[in-house]
């Protein structure tokens, strides 16, 4: 793949980058990046992978736009109320880039329907908030050795793990959190969120992410958690869990 004058033009700032280069800009192009759910951080993390040069996504969401979505959700306004957000979203994002190729999926996701939803994706982004999705979509990028991120945002907290899914070296959601059932924690709909705080997740997810793409797809075993007041970010490592249920299959 040829980059044209446009596109340097376009992207010359972080070309001239220490850790980019013309090859890097390419494999950026190439990545097709799925996202399930369309929230808080995946809002704001699809916009800026699609400002770095993603070209390639599909958008799995069956919801529409809500008055208390507003607050975080940086993809819809006024106007777009009672909308599908992931066609709403596709409008949106088609003014960033034209060229992109962006593919929606009015579903919400379930384990019948994962393997005809995600085809040919070199990432997810896992932006739900229900645990049973969480986990079916995590058990698939395990058995698909597809890297997952997925993030959670409550209050003015929020953290994201990217998870390798490889098989030689087995950590995945499970790995961490073995319950098969949602513990009952505080949830945004009882203890509110901070759209600030959502909207630096999903930065971080998209920077995350970036740094993936160029650094050799080097990934650190870790939670990244954001402590919204003290504005601190913390780094908690996280390890494979030899009673993982996803192991034992």
């Amino acid at each position: 793949m040829h980059i044209n004058k446009k596109e340097i033009g376009r992207f010359a700032r972080q070309l001239i980058l220490q850790d980019f280069n013309e090859k890097k800009q390419k494999d950026i192009f190439e990545t097709h990046i799925t996202f399930i759910g369309l929230g808080g951080i995946n809002s704001p993390a699809i916009v800026y992978l699609l400002y770095a040069g993603i070209r390639n996504i599909t958008i799995i969401d069956n919801d529409v736009v809500k008055e208390n979505n507003l607050n975080r959700q940086i993809l819809y306004g006024e106007k777009d109320l009672g909308k599908n957000k992931a066609i709403t979203a596709k409008k949106f994002l088609k003014r960033i880039n034209p060229k992109s190729k962006i593919y929606i999926h009015n579903k919400k996701f379930n384990k019948k329907n994962c393997s005809k939803l995600i085809k040919k994706t070199n990432l997810v982004l896992d932006g739900t908030d229900n645990w049973d999705t969480m986990l079916n979509i995590n058990d698939y990028c395990v058995n698909k050795n597809i890297p997952l991120l997925t993030s959670s945002i409550t209050g003015y907290d929020g953290n994201l793990i990217l998870f390798e899914n490889n098989k030689k070296k087995h950590l995945c959601l499970r790995c961490i959190f073995p319950n098969e059932e949602e513990v009952d924690l505080p949830r945004c709909e009882t203890v509110g969120v901070l759209g600030t705080a959502a909207g630096i997740i999903g930065l971080l997810s998209a920077h995350k992410i970036i740094n993936y793409l160029i650094m050799d797809k080097k990934i650190k075993p870790e939670i990244i958690y954001f402590d919204g007041k003290n504005i601190d970010i913390k780094r908690i490592n996280i390890y494979k869990n030899p009673n993982c249920k996803l192991l034992k299959k």
